[in-house]
């Protein structure tokens, strides 16, 4: 049975602009992050981190706003040391901005600090009971953990307040893992309804047809296969797709 990694990069997006009013000039803020952003997306870190570090006068220490997008740049460069501290900073100021919650409990688990993790995220959940991130990036602890019950019981509460594509595909990874494989299909159904360039992920494909062939369905299967073969380039040199598809191609006797 095709298995899913459990480490993955974790595409979960730190670097959302809040909603909430900021205590300096907003729109400098959200011109001066975005100029650092374009600067790292091209390849010129040090410099983008050095410019962010140096913005600290003028927007640091105030709500975490500023905090959480230094601790990502940190991150991003696996940085973690530096990322925990400036994220300890963020939550300090006490500014009820919960995404540098869920960016330190992050970081705690790319480094294997599980419990640490799990702690975090619970107090996350306790004060913010409404906010579906905190239930999804538990959902996320539990399955890197090996926890697929309780995975698929905090990622559906996650759903349940906000449908996400991401969300669908954390469900439908854990509902794998328990061999419920009609609930991986309609997860992904759903993932891919929100955003359709999950169609050229191969590991979400991979776990979709095999589910699909599980049920019988196995035309649905191969078209999902020649479907990722389309999308993916990668997908023509995956042993584990070709043997499947092989065997759903086989005359049926």
């Amino acid at each position: 049975m095709i298995r899913f990694l459990k480490l993955t990069t974790i595409f979960l997006s730190l670097l959302i602009n809040s909603i909430n009013s900021f205590s300096f000039e907003q729109k400098d803020f959200v011109n001066d992050i975005t100029h650092a952003k374009e600067m790292f997306d091209k390849g010129e870190h040090d410099a983008a981190i050095k410019y962010w570090e140096d913005k600290h006068s003028d927007y640091g220490g105030q709500q975490g706003h500023y905090e959480l997008e230094l601790g990502t740049f940190y991150s991003r460069m696996k940085a973690f040391d530096r990322a925990e501290q400036t994220y300890l900073a963020g939550i300090k100021l006490k500014g009820k901005y919960p995404r540098l919650n869920i960016s330190l409990s992050y970081v705690y688990l790319w480094t294997g600090r599980f419990d640490q993790a799990s702690d975090l995220l619970d107090e996350t959940i306790k004060e913010y009971p409404d906010w579906w991130s905190g239930y999804y990036t538990k959902a996320h602890h539990e399955f890197l953990t090996e926890n697929y019950k309780a995975a698929k019981k905090f990622v559906e509460k996650s759903l349940s307040i906000t449908e996400t594509a991401r969300g669908f595909i954390l469900l439908a990874r854990a509902s794998f893992e328990l061999n419920d494989t009609r609930s991986v299909i309609s997860a992904i159904e759903e993932a891919i309804n929100i955003e359709p360039n999950f169609l050229s992920d191969l590991n979400t494909m991979k776990i979709y047809a095999v589910s699909l062939a599980t049920e019988g369905l196995n035309t649905e299967a191969i078209a999902v296969i020649e479907e990722i073969k389309k999308n993916n380039e990668k997908a023509a040199d995956d042993e584990e797709l070709e043997k499947l598809l092989s065997e759903l191609q086989k005359p049926q006797g």
